[in-house]
């Protein structure tokens, strides 16, 4: 068996999260089906990022064992033919047997994109959040700021996170347009609803129902009642994820890291696309 790392994109709207479910459709689900209809292999792909149901992704990235004969520079070719088109695998490269996408993952980057106006839009609704009227963007600008940095980011964790780790480090945000806004973060890693309700916040802000010096004591708080709202699934795209070392061009984590030597042992293999490794 030979353990892959795949790249897939996805349109949020079409399923109810990521990860497998009983009664509702699920990227995972629909992956997998695809693998066992085109190779009459079941698998089991184990996700990196476990996305909302609306959130949709351009690189989210799972890796799974396999014994196909297919090349590994093939895979997603054929492995499209059996998917439908709300999801499309981008690349799949062969990893060494300990690489596992969740926990070799060493940052994210989100975007949130906001549409606002007099008029909700019809065709972008799928993949943009509607806020009515307009945005002091230049305030949401100099909030974003204070969130920068080493936080206990407590106050933009929703309920239903068994996670006991409450540090982020935020290392950027950017908040670009001005009728149509994208907000984009990038950080080591997210709480839940963490991104959303950054956006939620800064709307707040933009809209002048929380000001710029309060943002500081938003995050001294760690209570989620003093930030803005959870803001809709649709407007969330996952655009990266970051590892120790290049894995399919352009996802070196960029920034100093603690974690990146004891990652990096993962990543990538310097073997022929039919490698004969096997697992243990």
């Amino acid at each position: 068996m030979t353990r892959y790392a795949v790249a897939t994109e996805f349109d949020g709207s079409a399923f109810h999260g990521w990860q497998r479910q009983d009664n509702a459709p699920s990227v995972q689900a629909c992956l997998e089906d695809a693998w066992l209809s085109l190779t009459g292999e079941a698998i089991t792909l184990r996700g990196g990022s476990r996305t909302d149901a609306g959130v949709s992704a351009i690189a989210h990235v799972s890796d799974f064992a396999s014994a196909t004969s297919i090349p590994p520079d093939r895979i997603a070719r054929a492995w499209n033919t059996k998917l439908p088109e709300s999801v499309v695998v981008r690349a799949a490269v062969c990893v060494p047997n300990s690489f596992y996408a969740r926990y070799d993952t060493l940052g994210k980057t989100y975007r949130y994109a906001i549409l606002t106006g007099e008029t909700r839009p019809v065709i972008k609704r799928r993949t943009t959040a509607f806020v009515p009227g307009e945005l002091d963007v230049d305030a949401m600008r100099a909030a974003s700021e204070n969130l920068l940095g080493t936080h206990d980011f407590s106050s933009f964790m929703d309920q239903g996170s068994p996670t006991k780790r409450l540090v982020r480090t935020l290392h950027d945000i950017q908040i670009d347009g001005c009728k149509e806004l994208a907000i984009t973060m990038t950080a080591d890693g997210f709480l839940y609803h963490m991104a959303r309700i950054i956006a939620g916040t800064l709307v707040y802000v933009g809209q002048r129902k929380i000001s710029v010096r309060e943002l500081a004591s938003i995050i001294e708080a760690r209570d989620r009642v003093c930030a803005g709202p959870t803001m809709p699934a649709e407007g969330l795209v996952l655009e990266r994820v970051y590892f120790a070392s290049e894995l399919f061009g352009d996802d070196c984590w960029p920034y100093e890291d603690e974690r990146r030597e004891s990652k990096r042992a993962s990543l990538p293999l310097e073997e022929p696309p039919h490698s004969s490794r096997h697992e243990d």
